[in-house]
């Protein structure tokens, strides 16, 4: 069951990505919806899964392991702006939509809609239900991995939307962004999947992932 479930969220991220184009990842009240119904459908296999509260991180987590989250998702993301900005390989990545937003909707963005339709449900859905349902049955590794590798799958659609929306869209190195796309993720998944398993809850790993994605957007925008 809880493979099925992983197979369920890799259509579901790359379906659902591909039907609704936010200005920003999650930018609008439809990402909102759409969060919203990943929480109600993993919550649902949970109950299913008849696991523990505690297995699946619906849990406090410790302060140190939270503080840890937070600041690796901000160091993170002042890296991968950085590294963006800079372009070692690549040359300096250009992202077409913040060249047009607001600072009203970047703060809205950050304060609310990222949280909402994409932190808290994919944390929910990712360090939550998968992680601990394959943790019971497979053990920690397995479910590391497996959750780390699902959750680059599910990315695979808004990894190639963001790259057509991109200076490098449709040249040479595109098909070398996408690869490094998904390996990035996947690691990200690996650190979030050990937060979720050092602190003991998603409060870290929630934390981190918004960090990451709201930091990593303003220094885009900056």
């Amino acid at each position: 069951m809880i493979w099925v479930y992983a197979v369920i969220l890799v259509i579901w991220g790359n379906v659902v990505n591909a039907l609704i184009h936010p200005m920003l990842p999650g930018g609008d009240w439809s990402a909102v919806m759409w969060g919203a119904s990943l929480a109600v459908i993993s919550l649902a296999f949970a109950r299913l899964l008849n696991e523990r509260r505690a297995m699946l991180g619906i849990a406090r987590g410790d302060w140190r392991g939270i503080a840890i989250g937070a600041a690796l998702g901000l160091g993170g993301a002042l890296a991968g702006a950085l590294i963006l900005r800079i372009g070692p390989i690549v040359g300096p990545v250009q992202w077409n939509p913040v060249l047009t937003t607001t600072p009203e909707e970047i703060a809205a963005h950050m304060a609310f809609f990222l949280p909402v339709s994409v932190a808290i449900p994919e944390e929910l859905a990712f360090r939550g239900i998968l992680l601990g349902g394959i943790w019971a049955r497979r053990g920690r590794r397995v479910a590391i991995a497996g959750s780390a590798i699902t959750f680059a799958l599910w990315h695979a659609w808004i990894i190639y939307y963001t790259l057509l929306q991109t200076n490098l869209a449709n040249g040479p190195l595109m098909l070398f962004a996408g690869l490094a796309g998904m390996a990035f993720v996947a690691v990200g998944g690996i650190v979030l999947a050990l937060l979720r398993v050092r602190s003991g809850g998603l409060v870290a790993p929630i934390l981190a992932h918004w960090a990451f994605d709201g930091f990593m957007l303003l220094g885009l925008w900056i």
